[in-house]
Parts: C-alpha cells; structure tokens; sequence
C-alpha cells in the first residue's frame, strides 16, 4: 500500500508541476504571440502547452494498455511491477517488496506457498521449466531452498519439516531483521528475482512511448506553425 501510496503522490506531484509550467509557458506564448499576429493565433499559442501536456497524460495512457495487453508486463509505474516469462508463468513483486510467481490463472494468496503460485521469494533461477531458488519461511523466521516444476505444479523444500526456529512476528525484533536481511538480499543478490524480471523484460513498450510522445508533440508544434505561416501570409495580402 505505502508503494502505491508514493507512485500516486509522484504522479500527482509531476502533475502539479506539469500544470504550472504549462501556465507558464501559456501566457509567455500568448503575450508574444498577441504583440505579433492575432488574437486568434494568440489563443492557439496559449493553448498549445496544455495541449502538450494533455497529450503525455493521453501516451502514458496508451502506454499503460500496450504494456498490459500486448508486452503482457507492468508499464513501469506500478508498484506491483510484473512481467510474463515464456512458459506462461507470471513473475512480479508485491509492492515491490514480495516476490512472487503464479501459474495463469492462479492468484497469489496469504499462505506463501499454494496452488500455482509460490511468495516471499528471495533468489529464483529458471531452467528446463524448474525454479529453483530461495524464499523466507514465516512459520519459522528462516530462509529455506526450493523448487518448483511449472509443468506439475508441485513445490519441494528439504525443510517442510523443520521444527526448529519460530514464527516471525513483527514485534520480534531478531525476526524483522532477518527479514530486512531477506529484502537486502532480494534486491542486491546475483541471482535476485529481480534479475529474472529484469531478464525478461520486454523494452519496446518505453522506445514506443517516447516515439509517441515525440510524434504528438511535434504535432502540436507543426500545427502551431502552420498557423502562424498562414497567419503571417495574410498579413501580406493587400
């Protein structure tokens, strides 16, 4: 929640100072504008900088659906960034702190491990449709091993039996630091799932939104010149 919480402030903090450079950038071009062509080509000029700025809000928009639909991955903002691997399989991180993988059709769930999906993953390699990698076992505050065969659904760790060690409990401070210690090692680790999201990663999807931003706005831009031509033009006319 709190990962989400901050995008949402960003976005609405890049908003807010998006607004006021654009209103800005409006009455600079109106008030040059007016001393040398109409008001009418005036208005346009002042139009234009909201016109930008709606046009990023309208491309992140069509980033968001390309992203979702056809990369089949997070667009980069959210805070439950994820993205598909060949076999099907889903591989994200639950507000950025809880990794995970899931079988289509399956959702993660409170326990850490359940059909289709397994959580709280550490390390995490994939080869020959087996995962094999290392997660945070809550039931007794320790890293464990395992594995996961995509093609039979079926989770194997050497330590389903392990009586040893205690539930991790947020008032324990010995179990919150171990789990810091996991989420260290989840982000910095060589072979961190994140380096497994960052493998398979699609990066069209930013390349097509730049060109659409680039596009749109020099739109926006070649319209207002337009304008102004024709504008200068028929100042000329007798």
């Amino acid at each position: 929640m709190m990962a989400g919480f901050g995008i949402v402030m960003a976005i609405l903090s890049y908003g807010f100072v998006g607004f006021i450079a654009a209103g800005i950038g409006s009455i600079c071009f109106y008030i040059y504008a007016k001393r040398r062509r109409s008001h009418r080509i005036a208005l346009a000029c002042a139009t234009a900088p909201f016109l930008g700025l709606l046009w990023l809000v309208v491309s992140l928009l069509i980033h968001i659906q390309v992203s979702n639909r056809f990369a089949h991955q997070d667009c980069g903002f959210s805070p439950d960034p994820y993205v598909t691997l060949p076999d099907g399989y889903i591989l994200g991180s639950l507000n950025t702190y809880d990794g995970y993988f899931k079988a289509l059709g399956f959702e993660t769930d409170v326990p850490m491990v359940g059909p289709g999906y397994v959580r709280s993953i550490i390390d995490l390699q994939l080869s020959g449709g087996i995962f094999t990698g290392t997660q945070f076992n809550f039931r007794t505050s320790r890293i464990r091993s395992f594995t996961f065969n995509t093609a039979t659904r079926v989770f194997q760790t050497p330590d389903d039996n392990d009586s040893n060690g205690k539930e991790c409990n947020s008032t324990d401070p010995q179990c919150v630091q171990i789990w810091g210690q996991a989420e260290t090692s989840a982000h910095d680790d060589a072979n961190s799932y994140w380096e497994l999201y960052h493998q398979y990663r699609h990066r069209w999807p930013s390349y097509l939104l730049l060109a659409v931003i680039v596009l749109g706005e020099a739109a926006i831009a070649q319209g207002i010149r337009m304008l102004w031509i024709r504008s200068a033009l028929e100042d000329r006319l007798p």
